[in-house]
């Protein structure tokens, strides 16, 4: 009867560590994957800057020098 219940305590003790387990695992995809996300919508926002300001250059709202200021601002 002992032998009984240290198997199901074992039992109870080894499942909770796995849900643990699975628990850290799965915060940690989650938070990858919202990394990645947050990561592209950046380089995304970057492009569409670069976009917009090589068209004011090209319109000539901006000189040389301003364009490469405002290049270098939005690059760093």
């Amino acid at each position: 009867m002992i032998t009984w219940i240290i198997y199901l305590l074992v039992a109870i003790i080894l499942f909770f560590v796995i849900y643990i387990a699975f628990q850290g695992i799965n915060r940690g995809i989650v938070a990858r994957n919202k990394n990645k996300n947050q990561s592209l919508g950046k380089e995304k926002n970057i492009t569409n800057e670069l976009k917009k300001l090589n068209d004011l250059y090209r319109k000539g709202a901006l000189n040389k020098k301003q364009f490469e200021v405002a290049k270098k601002k939005i690059l760093s």
